[in-house]
């Protein structure tokens, strides 16, 4: 744990001067260095508690990306170089690719990970009842990281769903996280032109959930949607007479805004069911 440790307060200490690289090649060393079924286990539980004492109690966005990313890419990485070797699918190891995920709050490192996700369903364990059947708790996790939209007991949607997250290409796990880490430290840099409307924000149809939600244009002209005090880059894909039809870039569900002249904005599926329409904050 100690040289876990060690090597997360050097990243704690990256991202406050400003730097943005995750140390791979170090993690890699460290990880081939695990001989035994024994150490294989003790680093899982490791991270487990990075996770649980260090993760959930940072409030410092830029900070828990790095932590999160961190944890992603050490366990894509075990199962890489040891795979099966020492994890224990019903004790932390098998809780921690879960909190992962869940954990995780940029949409592109949700993507890359599910690989990860799949592995350990196969393999079976925690994640069969981790919040629910899966793969329901796994889905809501994307669902809201992406869209804010619950898909609490909708478990129709879930087989279409899950195969399109298997059909999201990731040909190298490690290379993808890395990838997510540096775009998001790119999208800080951008500073916020001009707010052009808020909405309540909604993750089901009966529900309005404490907050709001805005779109808003960024100093590289581009639109995003930004919830949470994060933003994720909208594509437009159709203009019509009084409204604008957007996706978020590389949502993974087919999912669409259609937002008005108006100020209206809705949520559709890839059939153009409308799941939400928002209320407008005047």
């Amino acid at each position: 744990m100690k040289k876990n440790i060690a090597i997360l307060l050097t990243i704690l200490l990256s991202v406050s001067l400003g730097f943005s690289q995750i140390p791979i090649q170090e993690y890699r060393a460290e990880i081939e260095q695990l001989k035994t079924d024994t150490q294989v286990n003790e680093y899982w539980n490791d991270l487990h508690k990075i996770d649980q004492e260090i993760l959930v109690n940072t409030k410092d966005l830029k900070i828990a990306d790095s932590i999160s990313i961190s944890n992603m890419t050490k366990s894509a990485l075990i199962f890489d170089i040891h795979g099966t070797k020492g994890y224990n699918s019903k004790g932390y190891s098998g809780f921690l690719p879960i909190l992962n995920l869940s954990h995780n709050y940029i949409g592109q490192s949700q993507l890359a990970y599910w690989s990860i996700i799949e592995k350990c369903a196969e393999i079976g364990g925690a994640i069969e009842s981790f919040g629910g059947k899966y793969p329901a708790y796994q889905l809501e996790s994307v669902s809201l990281t992406f869209y804010n939209y619950s898909l609490f007991n909708q478990e129709e949607k879930y087989p279409i769903l899950v195969r399109k997250l298997s059909e999201v290409e990731t040909l190298d796990i490690i290379d993808e996280l890395l990838k997510s880490f540096q775009n998001q430290n790119e999208l800080r840099k951008l500073s916020e032109i001009a707010v052009l409307n808020k909405w309540y924000r909604q993750s089901s149809k009966d529900r309005i959930d404490e907050g709001e939600f805005s779109i808003i244009k960024m100093s590289d002209n581009n639109l995003y949607l930004k919830k949470y005090s994060r933003i994720q880059k909208l594509e437009l894909l159709k203009t019509k007479k009084s409204s604008k039809e957007y996706r978020i870039v590389n949502e993974p569900f087919g999912w669409k805004y259609i937002y008005g002249k108006d100020g209206s904005l809705s949520l559709i599926d890839e059939n153009n069911n409308e799941l939400i329409s928002y209320t407008l904050v005047k």
